[in-house]
């Protein structure tokens, strides 16, 4: 009997071919397409900037002004004898103004310092909105802390007593939660740290008193432009009020320090910045 398709010992299997295919592979794995997000992610997520060499620079130059206005506060405390002389005739007015020379270039280096300080802090919030706004939060949740927003509110914030950066400040906290996920529309309720209420409650109370001084003293202390004799009044009559006043600027001062230092490394672990 003849082979089948001529192929010997083997009736259907041709020779040098394995008796069974094997099994085709596993389909490989499914990567979501471009931009995809899954349900309740962050449909804004973009990389976040960086703030640490800003944060850095800002705390220096804060701390520039702190020990400014110490300085102050102590130049104004050892003219308060010698304005009292000028008061009483016992020096001329000449004489004291020629005092006035350490209390000049202190109040120079506080203003150089402080519009530094207002440039490296728009910068510094404007990245902490950023990254809030499009890394961190959904865009429509954001108010006070937008990138926008938060340059308005450090230029004019102190036209409303502070109250609007008082709530910048607590929104860029609670946007900054690491504890919150991307996405998260919970972060609202996250509960605000002790420092930010410390802080707004010092910067009222310090313009609250140095409201006591007039609208000029309450916002720059002493002014060396004034007469001579009305700036020994100042100094000697209502000394108490300026130290007053000083004291409370120098402590939120300090506050806002470890605010910043607190928010800074709290949105940090946020983004996933190393420090």
């Amino acid at each position: 009997m003849s082979e089948p398709f001529g192929f010997p010992n083997s009736p259907t299997t041709p020779p040098n071919m394995p008796s069974a295919m094997p099994p085709p592979p596993p389909p490989g794995g499914f990567l979501p397409p471009p931009g995809y997000v899954a349900y309740g992610g962050n449909q804004y997520a973009q990389p976040a900037a960086n703030i640490g060499t800003l944060t850095k620079w800002l705390v220096a130059l804060m701390s520039i002004g702190l020990v400014a206005q110490l300085l102050s506060l102590g130049v104004q405390f050892s003219l308060r004898n010698k304005a009292q002389e000028v008061i009483d005739d016992v020096i001329s007015s000449s004489r004291f103004n020629d005092s006035l020379g350490m209390y000049i270039a202190i109040s120079l280096l506080a203003g150089v310092a402080a519009l530094a300080q207002v440039v490296v802090l728009i910068i510094w919030t404007f990245r902490l909105g950023k990254n809030a706004e499009g890394a961190l939060r959904r865009k429509e949740q954001m108010k006070f802390g937008r990138p926008g927003i938060t340059i308005v509110i450090n230029l004019l914030g102190n036209c409303t007593l502070g109250i609007l950066n008082f709530l910048m400040w607590r929104e860029l906290w609670q946007a900054s939660d690491p504890e919150s996920p991307a996405g998260d529309p919970s972060w609202r309720q996250r509960p605000v740290a002790a420092i930010v209420n410390v802080y707004f409650a010092l910067t009222i109370a310090g313009t609250a008193v140095g409201l006591a001084l007039g609208v000029s003293g309450a916002f720059g202390g002493i002014k060396v432009g004034t007469d001579s004799t009305q700036l020994a009044d100042q100094l000697s009559g209502r000394f108490g009020i300026l130290a007053l006043s000083g004291l409370f600027t120098i402590a939120a001062s300090v506050a806002f320090i470890l605010m910043i230092r607190q928010l800074a490394a709290r949105h940090m672990r946020a983004t996933g910045e190393i420090a």
